[in-house]
């Protein structure tokens, strides 16, 4: 059966229909209905929660919640017959951040208690000696000393960039639209790994892109597949997370790259390249990236400093040729004009003080034991048949459930248990017979993560086994039956 929240909303749906609930009737409180139902507030709490996000319900502070006055009470969001969507997991994530007892393993992202807000702080600080040269329009390139300060950052990568060629965004998100926007029109086709960033799928339907999916092996894209796609379908250009790759954690061969720029310069195919978790290398230096390796000028470069860094800062950049990078800067003038200026030069201070390096030393121990402490959780709890990937790098660890057809409410049951995770359909541009799922562990604590392993290996032996699940009914005094 549903988890009990959504059998409380699909009540209420219901009677919405059938007219024992008109528009504009006030139901019950929170507090009241738990007791009649004897259940928690909480789980009321999500029950008004969802259909207020249907546009079902409306609550007002000091009156209550009521039935709008126009409504349709269709499926739920979280209805089984809806497909998900990468859209729509975004959004379930960010409605569950933060909330009393959820253990959110969907986030790939750091954690807020690590973030070096006083080193930056006090980077921002020292540009108060002349405040309003910072408050300025900025070039929509991107501030010239920061761009400066990245040339040098990226010798580490192995790239030699000059200040002219880099684009300073508003986050790595960004840059992926503007590249994307800038190489391809509507209705165009573009090739992506299989499984994908859920976030650039995201674009791509915005931008009104057509994604190929080219999956993957061990070794990462299957160039086989890639070259049969350029053949039949003359993709715009390629995106890869060629490094600590986003949902599975896995990293490109060397030998992978090689190949792959050399397929990419056969045919005169851009590649994208998103760096943006190289940063967070457990075992050894992260790979080389495509870039450093690229003759041709044919490969776009994205990195940012959220993932291990400052989110909040919205700092991205891009490594582009001209002429790509002039038709880049039209769209970002296009889009928001320039970022904010006060910010970027705090960037930049940051960076040429070594704070970055230093960040970097302190961090890497506590996300490596967090990365050991998910993959001991899985070895420890996880039924047989159940297989991951064993990131060394990045948030990300892959799940693959054996079977299908027992898992179709997994995602639902795992919100009503009070666990957050990715579904895996949603990193996807084709279907895939098999059940994938992506949990993140870079900001929980070990304890959460743990916790939140068990629950999704109860929950998958239970399925496994035929078990079931969820109280099965609403009592009968329930003033909506």
């Amino acid at each position: 059966r549903d988890p009990l929240y959504r059998q409380i909303a699909d009540q209420i749906r219901a009677g919405i229909r059938d007219g024992r609930l008109e528009p504009g009737e006030r139901l019950p409180t929170v507090r009241v209905l738990a007791e009649e139902l004897e259940i928690t507030r909480l789980t009321v709490h999500k029950a008004f929660r969802e259909l207020q996000a249907d546009g079902i319900l409306e609550a007002t502070v000091g009156r209550g919640t009521f039935v709008r006055a126009t409504v349709s009470a269709t499926s739920s969001p979280n209805d089984p017959s809806v497909r998900l969507t990468a859209d729509r997991v975004m959004a379930d994530i960010q409605k569950f951040t933060g909330e009393s007892g959820m253990r959110n393993l969907a986030h790939a992202e750091p954690d807020p208690d690590l973030i070096p807000a006083e080193a930056f702080w006090d980077c921002l600080v020292d540009l108060r000696a002349d405040a309003s040269s910072h408050m300025q329009y900025v070039s929509p390139q991107g501030d010239q000393g920061l761009r400066e300060a990245l040339s040098v950052f990226l010798e580490s990568r192995g790239i030699q960039a000059n200040p002219d060629e880099i684009l300073v965004t508003s986050g790595v998100t960004q840059g992926m639209s503007l590249v994307a926007g800038a190489l391809a029109k509507p209705g165009d086709r573009v090739a992506v790994e299989q499984p994908t960033y859920l976030g650039l799928l995201h674009i791509l339907e915005a931008q009104g892109l057509r994604p190929i999916g080219i999956p993957l092996d061990p070794e990462g894209p299957r160039l086989d597949v890639l070259e049969r796609v350029i053949a039949q379908d003359r993709p715009r250009f390629f995106y890869t997370i060629a490094t600590f790759h986003n949902p599975t954690g896995q990293s490109m061969s060397r030998r992978r790259r090689r190949d792959l720029l050399s397929l990419a310069e056969r045919h005169g195919l851009f590649l994208i390249e998103d760096d943006i978790y190289h940063h967070l290398a457990y075992q050894s230096p992260p790979p080389p990236t495509l870039k450093s390796m690229d003759r041709k000028g044919l490969e776009v470069y994205l990195d940012g400093l959220s993932k291990a860094v400052l989110p909040g800062i919205r700092a991205g950049y891009g490594v582009v040729s001209r002429p790509l990078l002039d038709r880049m800067l039209s769209l970002r003038r296009a889009a928001d004009l320039c970022g904010p200026l006060t910010l970027q030069r705090a960037l930049a201070e940051f960076l040429r003080r070594g704070c970055m390096k230093k960040h970097m030393q302190r961090i890497l121990p506590i996300y490596r034991r967090r990365r050991d402490a998910i993959l001991a959780a899985l070895e420890e709890t996880m039924p047989a048949g159940v297989v991951w990937t064993r990131p060394e790098g990045g948030f990300s660890c892959w799940l693959t459930l054996p079977g299908r057809e027992s898992f179709g409410d997994l995602y639902r049951a795992a919100l009503e248990r009070g666990l957050v995770f990715a579904p895996g359909e949603v990193f996807l541009v084709d279907s895939d017979p098999r059940v994938h799922l992506r949990l993140c562990f870079g900001n929980r604590p070990e304890k959460v993560i743990r916790e939140g392993v068990g629950i999704l290996a109860d929950l998958i032996r239970e399925r496994l086994q035929g078990g079931k699940r969820v109280r099965s009914a609403i009592p009968d005094r329930s003033p909506l039956v």
